[in-house]
């Protein structure tokens, strides 16, 4: 069981709530919402290199990880027009940050798409689960405001 996250009415996600109880949920909308929105450490530069400019250090919980596991590259693609080619990046950098998935067994296989319309950018997920079922998630994101990000 894991705390249910909820999106809000601009896009982030916050905890979600029964009254004054914290929900919970056992599906895999959770994990798939961290992996693609949480930044993994940036794989492009080198550790102990003065940068100029922001620097993706990966989510607080992998400070422990040498790898830096969780999250995903979706910040790459930031920020750049809403382009067949960069709808194409998005749906590799999604799938990337969903392969652990298929890794440790979670799912038999993992399908994504994206696509762009008036600055949204609309991320299709579907989960194929070992035992047959399968989950979809949607997500949208205000590609304008990606130009603000970075």
């Amino acid at each position: 069981m894991d705390l249910t996250l909820k999106q809000t009415s601009n896009g982030s996600f916050d905890l979600d709530f029964d009254g004054d109880d914290l929900k919970t949920d056992n599906s895999l909308r959770n994990a798939v919402a961290i992996s693609i929105g949480t930044y993994a450490r940036d794989r492009k530069t080198p550790q102990n290199k003065i940068i100029v400019g922001p620097v993706i250090t990966g989510w607080w919980g992998d400070a422990l990880d040498a790898e830096g596991t969780l999250g995903g590259y979706l910040y790459e693609a930031f920020p750049g027009k809403s382009s067949e080619e960069v709808v194409s990046d998005v749906e590799g950098l999604v799938l990337e940050a969903l392969e652990w998935m298929k890794n440790d067994g979670i799912a038999a296989d993992v399908k994504a798409s994206a696509s762009a319309s008036d600055g949204i950018l609309n991320i299709s997920v579907e989960i194929f689960e070992p035992d047959g079922k399968s989950e979809d998630y949607a997500f949208e994101i205000n590609w304008r405001a990606t130009d603000e990000l970075l």
